[in-house]
């Protein structure tokens, strides 16, 4: 990391947002019904495996993001536009700064719950900018959006329990055998345009992005 910018950082992240916008696409297209009354190219299965792994990726991006801006800011980095955080902590060096955000007795800091992420940055930076703030103001998507990431990510009964219960908070019912591939590809109720869930969490998880790495 001795050479990156948080200006690349957040470059990196809209990079990877676009791949993942353009997988979604593409499992959109193949999977309507082609001229004439075809065949979809791929099944619902294979639409709704795409569409989370298009999630997967998002998500891994955005942990990417928490913990190498977080290491930036934390050798006093400035952001493209605006202030730099007050640090209460001054690394020598990336490689060190990386080490003093670990845990006691953990190999790697965790960065998939915003209150861990929000907590660590109080105890490094004044009033935890940037990052508390905006994971505050996003503590309840980002709690579904990790429940989503688990789903995919550990298939257990644990997992789609707590996914289930997702589906419910926002469908205000539980269709049967959905997928978490078909609860993002839904879409979302209220909303004009409307847009699918996928997109919703996108959207608010981009511009958490930019609020911590303002440009």
């Amino acid at each position: 990391m001795a050479q990156r910018r948080l200006n690349s950082v957040l470059s990196e992240f809209m990079r990877n947002l676009q791949e993942c916008r353009r997988l979604a696409a593409d499992a959109q297209a193949w999977s309507l019904p082609g001229a004439h009354g075809a065949r979809p190219f791929i099944s619902r299965r294979r639409h709704d495996s795409m569409i989370e792994i298009a999630f997967l990726r998002m998500f891994l991006a955005w942990e990417t993001l928490l913990e190498d801006s977080f290491i930036l800011y934390l050798c006093g980095q400035r952001p493209p536009r605006g202030r730099r955080p007050v640090r209460y902590a001054f690394p020598p060096n990336q490689k060190a700064a990386s080490e003093w955000v670990l845990p006691e007795r953990r190999d790697y800091a965790q960065w998939t719950d915003p209150q861990t992420v929000a907590q660590r940055a109080k105890r490094f930076f004044r009033d935890g900018k940037p990052f508390d703030p905006v994971l505050r103001g996003n503590q309840n998507l980002l709690h579904e959006a990790r429940t989503i990431r688990n789903a995919i990510a550990h298939s257990s009964a644990n997992t789609r329990q707590k996914l289930e219960k997702v589906i419910r908070e926002n469908l205000k019912t539980l269709p049967i055998n959905m997928t978490t591939g078909g609860f993002l590809s839904a879409t979302v109720p209220a909303l004009s345009p409307p847009i699918s869930f996928l997109e919703h969490y996108m959207g608010k998880i981009e511009a958490a992005a930019r609020l911590i790495i303002p440009s």
